[in-house]
């Protein structure tokens, strides 16, 4: 395990316990409560330096650019880190943009994405001078209305949408087997390749909007260096092909998405495909079996527990963000200069989320109780005081985080339990996990949430949100406060015919 810890350069094992930088998890805990969110401050600026550096080593001809994808994490102070160190921002709604605008992020350096954008939101892009990434047909002609009533030039990009044949191997965003290029197909998202001619000859005659370059963003379909290769063939392919339809236009900016995962990558590791194609064959068996009554089927059951729900085999770390931007850049070059369409001055952007975000947070928990039951099939259960409505990519993209007991990192496993969170759903944070003998009140840190998880956090079962703190050297600070449950409720209104009626006072006697 601690080869897998120190994966992250932000955490460390001394004497058995989990640091964060210089700060250990257990007094974390001691200090701000429990649950919590954990951000290192300094894999964070690591992280962002390494995609810098790594794109523009092997994109030489022009700047680079990074773009984290705000969405991922929505932290003021995580955002204001990055923005000292220079980077952009990927923005989605009006509420991202305004708050990055807010950290001293250069505007022009922004991309603002995403389909359906309001009127008012159009506007408030113009106006901040952000780059409009194009998602629908008709978006085009409404950014020319409202950028010549503000009597300014909108930067657009289109973001593209072209068919990727060779991607044949599974998508991760899917359990059955799904190839990546009806995966990414299905997505709502970018233009459709039919209308991308005829729409970029529209920009290109619009007085009030320049035509800077060309988005793809195709996501996290698969960890491997194959996927990316394919994918920037594809698009170098597509990129030459427009610009011999558009004349002498050539690309300001190139924007090549997110997607590249972190080295732990817990995603869809939850329910493997074979799980599942076994399941098809297994439920009915299963059925059947309860016709030689019920000792013989709970026996098979618990032979079935003990053999195949054992936790999954952990996959090797993924590639490292150097080998990304090196086969990124590489595949792209080579795929625009065959194709005849020069890099010279070409701006290259990237817009990593989980990749960048991911292995700089962690999630804390505590222990509540242990639960065991011999029969009908032998079970154990840990039960935790999180839940999986603060760790949303669990239950949404079958996350498979690696747990570690923070204060007995080396401890043996003696049993396999569910690590379980405390609302009423189903709530398995950590299926058949190999754990040692646990005690109420041991932290148990989830590695690898520093992406998505406390963004999307909900209050199901009126469960107030954690606190999220970020650790700078041995300092730590909260960054985002802890709900209370009058947070909760707090935008409830009751109106006043359904008020509570005041207490009748008491009869004399």
């Amino acid at each position: 395990m601690q080869e897998r810890i120190v994966a992250s350069r932000c955490l460390s094992v001394r004497e058995g316990r989990l640091f964060v930088e210089d700060v250990s998890a257990v007094e974390l805990v001691e200090r701000f409560g429990s649950p919590l969110f954990v951000l290192s401050e300094a894999q964070l600026r690591s992280n962002y330096r390494r995609y810098r550096d790594g794109f523009a080593a092997g994109w030489p001809e022009g700047p680079v650019d990074v773009l984290p994808a705000f969405k991922a994490n929505l932290s003021l102070a995580a955002r204001r880190v990055l923005s000292e160190e220079g980077a952009g921002a990927d923005v989605y709604s009006p509420g991202e943009l305004a708050g990055v605008l807010s950290t001293g992020v250069d505007p022009e350096r922004v991309s603002a994405n995403g389909g359906g954008k309001t009127r008012e939101h159009l506007a408030n892009c113009v106006a901040a001078g952000v780059r409009i990434t194009v998602e629908d047909p008709e978006e085009i002609d409404v950014i020319e209305e409202v950028a010549a009533s503000l009597g300014k030039r909108a930067r657009i990009r289109l973001r593209v949408k072209p068919p990727l044949p060779s991607l044949w191997k599974p998508t991760d965003f899917a359990r059955l087997l799904i190839p990546i290029d009806l995966g990414f197909q299905v997505y709502k998202s970018g233009i459709p390749r039919e209308y991308l001619v005829d729409l970029g000859r529209r920009a290109l005659a619009l007085p009030h909007v320049e035509l800077v370059g060309l988005h793809l963003h195709a996501g996290r379909h698969s960890a491997s260096l194959w996927y990316w290769r394919g994918l920037m063939r594809h698009f170098g392919d597509l990129v030459a092909d427009l610009c011999a339809a558009w004349g002498d236009w050539r690309p300001a900016e190139l924007d090549v998405g997110g997607g590249m995962a972190t080295p732990r990558d817990p995603h869809s590791r939850m329910l493997e495909r074979g799980e599942f194609l076994a399941s098809l064959v297994g439920f009915p068996a299963l059925t059947a079996l309860r016709a030689l009554g019920a000792a013989t089927y709970h026996a098979t059951l618990a032979r079935l527990i003990g053999s195949l729900l054992h936790e999954h085999p952990r996959r090797p770390l993924a590639p490292s963000i150097e080998d990304y931007a090196a086969t990124i850049t590489t595949e792209l070059r080579a795929r625009l200069h065959a194709r005849g369409v020069p890099t010279a001055g070409v701006r290259l952007q990237v817009e990593p989320g989980r990749g960048l975000y991911g292995d700089c947070g962690l999630h804390l928990a505590r222990v509540k109780l242990v639960k065991r039951q011999t029969e009908p099939v032998p079970l154990a259960w840990v039960l935790t005081d999180t839940t999986e409505f603060f760790l949303a990519c669990g239950t949404m993209e079958a996350n498979r985080y690696d747990v570690v007991v923070a204060d007995a990192v080396d401890a043996p496993a003696v049993m396999t339990a569910e690590i379980v969170g405390h609302s009423c759903g189903p709530d398995r944070l950590a299926p058949s996990a190999p754990v040692p003998e646990l005690r109420p009140g041991q932290v148990l840190a989830f590695l690898d949430t520093g992406a998505y998880q406390e963004a999307s956090a909900s209050n199901f079962n009126a469960l107030p949100r954690p606190a999220t703190v970020m650790v700078h050297g041995g300092e730590a600070e909260i960054v985002k406060t802890a709900e209370r449950i009058d947070d909760v409720f707090a935008r409830d209104v009751v109106p006043r015919r359904l008020a509570v009626p005041e207490p009748r006072p008491a009869r004399s006697a």
